[in-house]
């Protein structure tokens, strides 16, 4: 809603819009003043942001091979600062000595999809940042040498494309796992393809055929200079601190609130499908904010307008969805929907979702209870629009 006048003569400026009367909206308990948000406060803050920025430049698998469909990480901590989150992926116990110096990393995972009982090929891609290239190099081999004497069994490969990798493999499972050493970074990948018996230059030309997308994105990632990733900023452009906050003692994530400019996006986004980049691209998004609501904002308002149209429900509206109630004074541009289940002739909402549009943004938020749901999208709606 914008401010107008009933005058015939032209009007010269940019129209401003009118700020909500924050007083008629319903918002419980939730804030609706944005905050600061500052600098990093703590070694693994500083690290986690900077692995939240590289985020965007570690390559999703379907980037590789499409017929990778499916996210198989789901709501495990993608940002990697130890051997914990990497999880059974690296199976002996010496990561955490051997890459003591590891500044940020991310870990990407995804599979061919399908019902539960089918079998299924998983690509997973790890990015870990050194300090400099030679510890970078020093790294990579001590980490393949120590994942490949694990098992007796396995046998190194050679994976040519590339030759500052090195990689192994069980002849009798249908695996490979490879160590990749580009200047600071260290790229780990493990491939797991249960769709197919054990056949080793399938393995190698899925191996190879990942590098070739993420090599060429780190020569674009900008690392934090080392004097300043200390105190690293945590919200440089001021969304995240206009974003409702995760409720720490149920997190709507692995990973902390943060923002992200590109593929990060897509790693935290539930079931984004191959698409989403290139809607996010053509309608402008720039930034997202992922905290106890997710927005996208978009370099001008029509841009916006544009996403708005994809993303609300009614657009795509899915047998198992329904619109509720939406949450007063939001103006026209919200809408709620609920996931149902059906047994009985009864009915079960799962869970709800709002979606709505104001200026340069559009923002996404869930709840398994409608009204509290109205309150948070409610408040939300107000720390965006507040001044």
């Amino acid at each position: 809603m914008f401010g107008s006048t009933a005058c015939s003569a032209s009007i010269s400026g940019t129209p401003v819009r009118v700020e909500p009367d924050k007083s008629t909206l319903e918002v419980g308990n939730y804030p609706t003043e944005p905050r600061t948000i500052g600098n990093a406060k703590s070694d693994k803050q500083a690290r986690a942001r900077e692995s939240q920025r590289l985020a965007d430049y570690v390559a999703l698998p379907y980037e590789a091979d499409p017929s990778y469909v499916e996210d198989a990480w789901f709501l495990r901590p993608h940002v990697v600062l130890n051997r914990k989150t990497l999880g059974n992926l690296v199976i002996n116990d010496t990561f955490d000595d051997v890459a003591k110096d590891l500044v940020a990393g991310w870990v990407n995972s995804w599979s061919t999809g399908g019902a539960p009982e089918d079998k299924r090929r998983t690509m997973n891609v790890a990015v870990l940042m050194f300090p400099d290239a030679a510890t970078a190099a020093a790294v990579g081999p001590a980490l393949e040498h120590d994942d490949f004497t694990y098992n007796r069994d396995n046998e190194p490969v050679e994976i040519a494309k590339h030759p500052n990798t090195q990689s192994h493999w069980r002849p009798s499972v249908s695996s490979i796992g490879s160590w990749t050493v580009h200047d600071r970074y260290v790229v780990f990948i493990k491939l797991v393809d249960d769709t197919t018996a054990p056949d080793l230059p399938s393995l190698v030309g899925h191996v190879e055929r990942m590098l070739d997308v993420q090599i060429p994105l780190l020569g674009k990632f900008r690392p934090t200079p080392a004097a300043e990733l200390p105190r690293i900023p945590l919200d440089p452009q001021g969304l995240l601190g206009r974003t409702l906050a995760s409720n720490p003692e149920s997190p709507a994530r692995g990973e902390p609130d943060g923002t992200y400019t590109g593929r990060g996006i897509l790693s935290l986004m539930e079931q984004p499908g191959h698409s989403l980049l290139t809607e996010l691209e053509q309608s402008e998004v720039d930034l997202v904010s992922f905290g106890d609501a997710v927005v996208f904002r978009s370099r001008t308002s029509k841009a916006s307008e544009k996403f708005w149209a994809q993303m609300k429900p009614s657009t795509d509206l899915k047998p198992d969805q329904k619109i509720v109630a939406s949450p007063s004074g939001l103006g026209d541009r919200v809408e709620c929907h609920g996931i149902v289940h059906k047994f009985d002739g009864a009915e079960t909402v799962l869970m709800n979702f709002c979606t709505f549009q104001v200026d340069r943004y559009v923002v996404q938020a869930s709840g398994k209870q409608l009204q509290d749901l109205h309150q948070r999208t409610s408040a939300q709606y107000a720390l965006l629009t507040s001044r």
